[in-house]
């Protein structure tokens, strides 16, 4: 793939995103870092310390209520904030196209929350769990698109 000179990368997972502005051109790509956020998310049973509730049943009976998933729902938040960054990005600059590189279950949750002008921006997807990887190796991966 050619990217622009301006164009977005944004390289996420359910706990960590950079984005990077492509400063070279279509033929060689430079991409910065311009935002990142690296969230820490511990696991559930670290996050909730109560037993699942219950609820009365039919007759006497009592049914128990499920776990939370505590740890899964900061994930979704931290996506679902995400989103609406890439949003304004998007809206603040209406030419402004995206690349979205992301592990298979944050690319959908991104992909239910970002609004239509946003997801009209990307021009390219790429799935895999790539944020914790170099700069360089996003630019290779880009390339060989």
């Amino acid at each position: 793939m050619h990217l622009r000179n301006g164009d977005w990368v944004v390289v996420c997972d359910a706990g960590k995103y950079v984005v990077y502005e492509n400063q070279g051109d279509t033929d060689r790509l430079d991409l910065r870092i311009i935002s990142f956020d690296d969230h820490i998310n511990p696991p559930t049973h670290e996050q909730g310390t109560d037993k699942p509730g219950r609820m009365p049943g039919p007759g006497r009976q009592s049914s128990s209520v499920g776990n939370t998933d505590w740890h899964e729902q900061e994930e979704k938040r931290f996506i679902g904030a995400l989103a609406t960054q890439m949003d304004g990005w998007a809206t603040a600059e209406p030419a402004r196209r995206f690349v979205l590189v992301a592990d298979p279950r944050s690319m959908g949750t991104l992909r239910q929350k970002l609004n239509e002008h946003t997801l009209s921006r990307i021009e390219q997807s790429v799935t895999g769990d790539h944020a914790h990887r170099p700069v360089a190796d996003i630019e290779a991966l880009i390339n060989k698109t």
